[in-house]
Order: structure tokens, then C-alpha cells, then sequence
């Protein structure tokens, strides 16, 4: 098995700067994040500016040393760039970052929460594979709580919240037009009216922590910010999302809570068999292919 390569040493900074977009460069190994000081510790925050269309919404976001790593890493592996088996030292992961081992080991226990790697006592880090059936999960219960609240929605007969979710569905509408948006810009929208849904059915304590909370929403997040994410690549499929999220809120708006949940539940499970197609994990050897019919 081959151990991840030694960077060139360079000095000890990283940056707590963490943008809602990424790069998504591809060298063969982890980028160095920007300067800042290595101290393992979240700093000040940057402003991240994300232009979807003539709107424009900036969002600011904190991060540790470990997290900005982790993310980092986790992105690599999810692109090939650090094959299954592969070890990945402490040390050698200090030097590629400039940074001391505390952060690393921080990033090691995300990449670990994630399914991206396995630590074992005296073997250390090896990169593991990500299964079809942890792929289909993360977007299964991510489809079984946006149900929950969609049915939540349409029982109610207070509608007003869907106000707060009306802007993002035109956002979505406008970019489903355009004959070469930004897959990275489409794909966030998609991801803006899931959580104004979530956010509409009053219930912030619940299913918008449990949605936010689940043990692979970082990985979730490193498999959309990317320049070409693993969906949203044809027009027709772009045109298809957003009719499918307009009939959604009309559902919800004529109290059809079965309606709603099954086209929810729709929604999640062309984009889940989307990105099992991109990863290649469709027809893997261990695949339960009931996970796939079970929602």
C-alpha cells in the first residue's frame, strides 16, 4: 500500500478563510490553503461571495485548521487523487499543509466521521472505500426529512412561509434557463430551496439541525463544490429540476401532502442515482440494490 507523498516545506500558515465556492482544482495532490496563521484555531471569518444571477448573496463562514484540511483531503479522495489502502500520515499531512500535527489529527477524525478513511490502532490512517450503500443513504434520509417537511407544509393552512421560498425558486428558474450557468451556482440553488422548505415548516430545533447535523453533510458538501458537480450537467435535466420543485410548492400550496412528498422524494432520488452514476458506484459488487427501491 502507498503512503501519502511529502509536500515541500513551506512556512507554517493556514488560512481560516473557507468560501462557499471552491476552486475544485485538480494537481495530483491537496492544495495548500492560503496564508494565515497555523495556530488550529478558528479566525476571522471571510466573506464569501456567491453570484448565482443578477442577485447576488454573500455568506460568511467560520473554520478551523482541521476542518480547512479535512475538506481539503476529503475533496482530493473523493477525486481519485489518494487511492483506497493508501496511508495517510500525520506527518507527512503536516508538511503538505505547513501546519503542527494537533490540526491534522483534528482532520483526521472529521475524515474519519465521514467515511473517508479508517484509523486503527498502531496502523494509522488508510483511505477507505465509500460504499453505493453509504452514497444511497445520505440521500435517502435526506429525502425521508424534506418529506417530512413538505407534508408538514401542505397540512398547515398558514402558507406564508413559502414567501421566504418563492425568491429562491425564481433564482433556480432563472439559472435553469440559461444555456451555460454554473453547475456549481445551479447545484447551490437546488440546495437553497431544499433549505427554505426546511426552514418554512417552523421546526429549527428538529429537522433543520437533524438535516444539518447528519454524520456525512460535510461529505455531502464536498461533492457539490466542485467547478462540475455530479449532477445538473444537461439542460433538459436543469429545465426538469426546477418544473419539479415549481409543481412541489404547488402541491404544498393546494394541501396535497402525499403529492408533495412522493415528488420530494422524487427529487432526492434522481439526484442520489445521478451521483452514484458520477462516482461509479451503480453497479459495485457489494451494492444493495433495495436501498435504491426501498425509497
Amino acid at each position: 500500500m502507498s503512503e501519502m507523498p511529502h509536500a515541500r516545506k513551506t512556512p507554517a500558515k493556514v488560512a481560516a478563510k473557507v468560501s462557499s465556492r471552491s476552486s475544485g482544482t485538480s494537481t495530483g495532490r491537496s492544495a495548500r490553503p492560503a496564508a494565515g496563521k497555523a495556530t488550529g484555531k478558528a479566525t476571522r471569518p471571510a466573506a464569501a461571495t456567491t453570484s448565482a444571477s443578477s442577485t447576488t448573496t454573500t455568506t460568511t463562514t467560520t473554520a478551523t485548521t482541521g476542518e480547512q484540511i479535512a475538506k481539503q483531503l476529503g475533496q482530493a479522495i473523493l477525486e481519485g487523487q489518494h487511492p483506497v489502502g493508501e496511508r495517510v500520515g500525520e506527518q507527512a499531512v503536516a508538511e503538505m499543509f505547513a501546519v503542527s500535527r494537533g490540526p491534522v489529527r483534528d482532520a483526521l477524525r472529521i475524515l474519519e466521521r465521514q467515511g473517508l478513511i479508517e484509523i486503527q490502532a498502531r496502523r494509522g490512517a488508510r483511505v477507505r472505500h465509500l460504499s453505493h450503500n453509504e452514497v444511497a443513504d445520505i440521500f435517502n434520509v435526506r429525502g425521508v426529512l424534506l418529506g417530512l417537511a413538505v407534508r408538514y407544509l401542505s397540512c398547515d393552512p398558514d402558507k406564508s412561509g413559502l414567501a421566504e421560498v418563492d425568491p429562491r425558486l425564481a433564482q433556480l428558474r432563472r439559472l435553469a434557463g440559461q444555456k451555460k450557468p454554473s453547475l456549481l451556482d445551479f447545484a447551490q440553488a437546488t440546495g437553497r430551496v431544499a433549505m427554505g422548505l426546511l426552514a418554512a415548516c417552523g421546526s429549527p430545533k428538529v429537522l433543520q439541525a437533524t438535516y444539518r447535523d447528519l454524520p456525512h453533510d460535510a461529505l455531502w458538501r464536498m461533492l457539490w463544490v466542485k467547478p462540475s458537480p455530479p449532477d445538473y450537467e444537461s439542460s433538459a435535466r436543469r429545465t426538469a429540476t426546477y418544473e419539479d420543485y415549481a409543481r412541489l410548492l404547488e402541491k404544498i400550496r393546494a394541501s396535497d401532502a402525499d403529492g408533495a412528498e412522493l415528488l420530494m422524494r422524487k427529487i432526492m432520488t434522481n439526484t442520489r442515482d445521478e451521483v452514484l452514476q458520477y462516482l461509479g458506484l451503480m453497479h459495485e459488487a457489494d451494492a444493495d440494490a433495495f436501498r435504491r427501491l426501498a425509497f
